[in-house]
């Protein structure tokens, strides 16, 4: 397929479930959806895994023009295949089969359709003796009716053979079902109806077609006039300029704008007139459009043709893209109408909305009216409706009044930067630049471009703004605050020491707090005696001292990384969680930030899946609101690495060091990110670039300053990696500094991690009994701290150990621990490693070492049940049921339900 299948992951679950299961009959599963929601993409996805299976797999996509051809789909579905068969058929059979597929000239005028129907019936009886047999077909509505008489009648008969039907089927616009839908029993037909895309789904299925990006605010407008349809938003993406206007309709494409005026064309002239009017409101009551003079009775046309529909007292469209095509008809009409709509509304926000669009020329008395709507609109956290509201107030804003035009100018853009359509907040803030004049606005628009741009611009309007704030003291304790955390990396000024002089000469406690915050973390990254004591608040203040949530992601580092283990681990998850709880809907990058964290939390913790989402979705959000950053990329990697996912894991940290060359003058590469590039480099068998990559690390490491042990958590590996290239000296150094490092802060994680280090450095010096006690100490210490990735690890070098000691016995039980908890935490790299060293040790393996329970769950599972059908059958959970499959595999050696149906024997 050329694109990743997005938003789908349930959808395709249950479309592989189905092709894998192992049913006595026939039996049928129908992808239904509206065009274009992705049927058919779907669709092709469960043939290539079909294909991957070894299954048979006939397809045909019949398309609405050819419906009165005969027998289209039979010949797309036979051609490939029937004739090796055709001899093994009676002659009538054959005959009938030959015509039909075009194979031969007909003998006869017209083609036995019985002996047709039982050929077809013949030939899959034949093809389903040696593997299931799947039947595809796409847009089943445009089937044929000779084929699908001639599949039906063969189908209805097939009551003991392995034969799958795939269908897509769209549904609406007067789409019928086929009868081939319907050649087996209800019992045995499974539905799987296509919703529209979520808006992350959305967003990077459009950011996959698009090759680019689109503001939230922006974003949400496509969802919500597409409703999720993937074939619509592609449609209103692509008609879109770089620069959208948030006060302008989205435009409709001519691709579309044909097909919705064709529902429109044929309603009388004053059920047109009345959608007109009602184009402006959407949804609206009907006593409202009545009082604004429609005639009900003139919308019935409209719910008969299915462009309208009443209910609950409510008159609305059927597709959010009607309006937009109607509203743009209005003309001159529109302004009139909105101002007929202004003076009934109750509601204070659509008054001021209706009077913003009813106004051609500047008027104060409605920039005012607009601009408390506005500030009550972002007290409810209307975050897009506050910055249209204010962008009107400050359009309607008569020119001659600078004082006030100037401030709502800025609101405008500070409205916009929060409600996540950064384009227009830079558009706006530099608009403001170029005015003439120095004040108080002007400083703000210099601080508000300042998040908006690359750091390195970032810096030079920040020193810009120092200027025009040398006698404004709580002003340059926050722009001093903002340089020292942009130049964190190669700051040569102590900003944070003049933000806090400065600060001192105002009473001013929160300004004092996020002074201390970021002084603090900076502190921290350097390695201090100990953590900083108030975690929490230091998170909290740091976001306004540096200019917001989306910059501050290795300040999030500080709470993760000290929280890390377990004892203390619940802490920082409740903390998190309850953030992106309490913000998920008021501030969507804050939520994200949260997620980000999350994202570290659950991967300390083992629960690598979790981590993955979290990840994915606080990086989906970021981009979303105009922020990309390398760091953004960096839980996506390492969880990914971890996972043996080598390519998406290389993918997002060659993108992150492109974001850092990009965004700085100065190179200011993240060493995780060329930590995680060794990783893969490593794991993929290339120790000479993966020792580079592991020096660039280091060297970076130096350069920052940055002698806080736990965010250097690839030194385990850099370590190893010395070991197995025989430099046991220049590991030793890393070791012995890292530990020094994690006793000052006291970060037992890490020290768990020193303890299998050094146990490494003993094996490599042949110190067999130190090794072994070193590594078994090290298991216990990762256990206790609760790392399941580095206790698996010490067991695995616990059983090479033992292994080259000849200790056969002990060096299986410890592989077999380390298999286990790799193949819980989905580590494929690791479960391949210590598959590989069970298979050093010879002798007898366990695939008959199964429990009971587990016995009893594998059986079940290589019959092709699912995990649901397995827990309802042996009253288990569905999670023990997943937790038994992941040791039966380990066990077993294998990596899939396939796999293991082929290792076990069924009864």
């Amino acid at each position: 397929m050329d694109y990743e299948l997005v938003g789908r992951e349930e959808e395709l679950d249950s479309l592989q479930a189905f092709l894998r299961e192992t049913y006595a009959g026939p039996a049928a599963l129908v992808i239904q959806g509206e065009p274009g929601i992705g049927k058919s993409t779907l669709w092709l996805a469960g043939l290539e895994y079909a294909r991957v299976q070894d299954l048979c797999v006939l397809s045909s996509r019949p398309a609405e023009a050819e419906r009165e051809l005969a027998q289209v789909a039979l010949v797309d579905l036979f051609e490939d295949v029937v004739e090796d068969l055709l001899p093994l058929l009676a002659t009538p059979r054959r005959r009938a089969l030959e015509t039909a597929l075009l194979l031969d000239q007909p003998s006869v005028d017209r083609v036995d359709r019985r002996a047709l129907a039982v050929g077809v019936r013949n030939v899959l009886e034949l093809l389903a003796e040696h593997r299931p047999v799947i039947i595809a077909l796409d847009d089943v509505q445009w089937l044929d009716p000779s084929s699908a008489s001639t599949l039906t009648f063969a189908l209805r008969r097939l009551t003991d053979r392995p034969v799958r039907l795939l269908l897509a089927r769209r549904v609406g616009d007067g789409a019928q079902p086929s009868d081939v839908g319907h050649a087996f029993g209800l019992e045995r037909v499974e539905g799987l109806w296509l919703g529209p895309l979520s808006v992350g789904a959305l967003h990077r299925f459009l950011r996959d077609r698009t090759g680019g990006s689109f503001a939230r605010q922006t974003l949400l407008r496509i969802h919500d006039r597409s409703r999720g349809n993937p074939f619509f938003a592609l449609e209103l993406a692509r008609a879109l300029q770089s620069d959208v206007d948030p006060l302008a309709p989205l435009a409709v494409p001519a691709t579309l704008d044909g097909l919705l005026r064709a529902r429109i064309a044929g309603l009388p002239a004053s059920t047109q007139e009345a959608l007109r009017l009602a184009s402006a409101l959407g949804t609206a009551p009907e006593s409202l459009l009545v009082r604004a003079g429609i005639d009900l009775e003139a919308l019935d046309p409209a719910v008969a043709a299915h462009v309208i529909q009443r209910e609950r007292g409510e008159v609305s469209f059927t597709h959010p893209l009607l309006p937009s095509v109607l509203y743009r008809d209005l003309g001159e009409q529109r302004w009139a109408i909105h101002g007929r709509i202004a003076a009934l509304v109750d509601d204070p926000l659509m008054h001021a909305q209706h009077l913003a669009l009813s106004c051609r020329a500047p008027d104060e008395e409605v920039a005012a009216v607009l601009e408390a709507a506005a500030t009550l609109a972002a007290g409810r956290g209307a975050s897009a409706g506050a910055a249209d509201l204010a962008e009107h107030a400050f359009r309607l804003t008569p020119p001659d009044r600078p004082g006030v035009r100037r401030p709502r100018l800025l609101a405008a853009a500070r409205a916009h930067h929060a409600a996540g359509e950064w384009p227009r907040a830079r558009t706006l803030a530099t608009s403001l630049l170029a005015e003439p004049g120095s004040d108080a606005a002007r400083v703000e628009a210099l601080l508000l471009l300042a998040e908006l741009e690359t750091p390195d611009r970032s810096v030079a309007l920040l020193e810009e703004a120092l200027v025009e704030a040398r006698s404004r003291p709580a002003l340059l304790a926050d722009i001093h605050c903002r340089l020292a955390w942009v130049l964190r990396f190669f700051d040569s000024v102590d900003h944070g020491r003049l933000a806090f002089e400065a600060a001192e000469q105002l009473d001013d406690e929160a300004l004092q707090a996020r002074v201390r915050a970021v002084r603090a973390i900076l502190a921290w990254f350097a390695g201090p005696a100990a953590a900083p004591s108030d975690l929490p608040a230091l998170a909290r203040e740091l976001a306004g001292a540096v200019g917001g949530d989306q910059l501050v992601q290795e300040g999030m580092l500080v709470l993760v990384n000290t929280l890390a283990p377990s004892s203390v681990r619940g802490q920082a998850r409740t903390l998190l969680e309850r953030e992106e709880r309490e913000w998920r809907e008021r501030d969507e990058p804050r939520s994200a930030l949260a997620r980000w964290g999350l994202a570290w939390v659950e991967f300390w913790a083992g629960n690598w899946e979790v981590a993955a989402a979290h990840a994915a979705d606080a990086h989906d959000i970021s981009i979303q609101y105009g922020y990309e950053l390398p760091q953004d990329h960096l839980p996506i990697a390492v969880v990914a690495v971890h996972r043996g996912q080598l390519a998406h894991a290389r993918e997002h940290s060659e993108r992150a060091l492109r974001l850092a060359d990009e965004l700085f003058v100065s190179r200011a590469h993240p060493p995780q990110h060329l930590a995680t590039l060794g990783l893969v480099a490593l794991w993929s068998g290339d120790q000479a670039a993966a020792l580079e990559w592991f020096s660039a690390a280091e060297r970076r490491v130096q350069e920052m300053g940055w002698r806080e042990p736990s965010v250097r958590w690839w030194s385990a590996d850099h370590v190893e990696l010395l070991l197995a290239l025989g430099r046991a000296e220049e590991a030793l150094r890393i070791v012995d500094e890292w530990e020094a490092d994690a006793r000052r802060v006291d970060r037992e994680w890490v020290l768990a991690q020193v303890t299998r280090c050094r146990g490494l450095v003993a094996a490599a010096g042949g110190e067999i009994e130190l090794a072994a006690s070193l590594l078994r100490q090290a298991a216990m210490e990762h256990q206790a701290v609760g790392d399941p990735y580095g206790r698996a690890r010490a067991y695995l070098a616990l059983g090479v150990v033992r292994r080259r000691a000849r200790e056969k016995r002990g060096a299986r039980d410890a592989i077999e621990i380390a298999l286990i908890g790799f193949g819980e935490l989905g580590a494929a790299t690791w479960v391949d490693a210590a598959r590989e060293e069970l298979g050093r040790i010879g002798g007898r393996t366990r695939e008959d070492g199964l429990t009971a329970a587990e016995r009893r769950v594998a059986n079940l599972v290589a019959k092709g049940k699912t995990n649901r059908e397995v827990a309802a059958a042996l009253f288990l959970g569905e999670r023990t049921v997943a937790s038994h499959l992941t040791h039966i595999y380990a066990k077993l050696g294998v990596r899939s339900r396939t796999e293991l149906a082929r290792k076990l024997p069924t009864s």
